[in-house]
């Protein structure tokens, strides 16, 4: 009688094959599942889904011009359209606002900072240094850049400070402005950086080098940037600068370089004679994921205290903000993650008694 013959045992190799084939195919069910759920068409459309958002930020760059020493600034006399709203800028380089009504007189006010005080998603009239403008009967210059972080707030602050001897300095910041101090270049864009040398910060990348951000185009990003599954996985960790590749990280302590540019700005303002205020924002993302955004609080509070150590006035608005009902109506504050008018009004009625 024969023997059965002995059972043969998968490979190593056609064990992996099929692990890996395995894991290609639940991949794969997954980016249909996730394109059907959000749009039928996207199982048509096959994009590079960094490409799709790098592009958005292409069309505001007119508005946009280089500078040597902050990297980018304002286009003075462009006008268009920034995140749907209309936008224009004088001839100074600054956002215009109070159309159609008397400006502000009386001692000037410079509005300093980034996308929140440039007005994001806004029409001009409803930013807050216009209904600061409104509210205090003075004039309000516009300063504030998108994706500015904290060191160019005051390179600017230091070339503008001393020509338009305003007033009063308000800088106005967010958790994100602390983040880019430790970038040497943000949404393809280089721009300057401190680095601590002991106990002084020196300046670096300046002039600001003109030549491409390269990351985007990586192989890895120009294959895989076709998947709407991974552009989703992504953004949901909040990892948008490490999937677009368009950002340079200096490896410096961001949080100490933050503290001591606040030394810096309140040597400026005691120099130049001026009175300042700094002023913390709350971000969309503070109430969106409530736990990490208590651990960004905490940072911004710290960056308050050392500016306040320098002997700078400070304001944070965090408290106010959440007294108004922001946590249970978000959508009701926020518009394109940015402050609204309302937003913008309730920010200029809480710095102009601090003032």
């Amino acid at each position: 009688m024969d023997e059965p013959a002995p059972s043969r045992r998968p490979s190593m190799r056609s064990g992996l094959v099929l692990a890996v084939l395995t894991v290609v195919v639940c991949l794969l069910g997954a980016e249909v599942a996730l394109r059907l759920r959000t749009s039928a068409g996207l199982l048509w459309h096959y994009p590079n889904f960094i490409q799709l958002d790098l592009r958005s930020d292409e069309s505001e760059r007119p508005q946009l011009r280089y500078d040597h020493e902050l990297g980018w600034d304002l286009q003075p006399g462009a006008s268009g359209l920034l995140a749907g709203k209309p936008i224009s800028i004088s001839a100074e380089g600054m956002r215009n606002h109070a159309s159609g009504v008397k400006a502000g007189s009386g001692p000037t006010i410079l509005a300093l900072g980034d996308s929140y005080t440039e007005g994001f998603a806004v029409a001009d009239d409803e930013t807050w240094p216009a209904h600061l403008e409104r509210h205090t009967g003075r004039r309000v210059l516009a300063g504030g850049v998108r994706d500015y972080g904290l060191d160019q707030m005051i390179l600017k602050a230091e070339r503008l400070v001393p020509t338009l001897k305003p007033a009063t300095v308000v800088l106005a910041f967010i958790a994100s402005d602390i983040d880019r101090t430790g970038r040497a270049a943000r949404n393809m864009r280089h721009k300057p950086y401190f680095v601590v040398a002991g106990d002084r910060l020196e300046l670096r990348n300046v002039p600001v080098p003109t030549t491409k951000v390269a990351g985007p185009d990586t192989l890895a990003r120009r294959v895989l940037g076709h998947s709407y599954l991974v552009h989703f996985t992504m953004g949901r960790l909040g990892a948008h600068e490490l999937w677009h590749g368009d950002t340079i990280h200096t490896g410096e302590d961001s949080d100490l370089i933050s503290c001591r540019l606040m030394v810096r700005f309140a040597a400026l303002v005691q120099r130049e004679s001026v009175q300042a205020l700094v002023v913390a924002f709350p971000r969309y993302e503070d109430w969106a994921w409530p736990e990490s955004g208590k651990k960004q609080h905490r940072r911004v509070t710290t960056v308050l205290d050392c500016a306040s150590k320098a002997g700078l006035k400070t304001l944070d608005t965090y408290d106010r903000f959440a007294k108004e009902g922001v946590a249970q109506n978000l959508e009701a504050f926020f518009v394109d993650w940015h402050f609204n008018d309302r937003s913008n009004a309730l920010a200029a009625r809480l710095i102009a008694p601090a003032l």
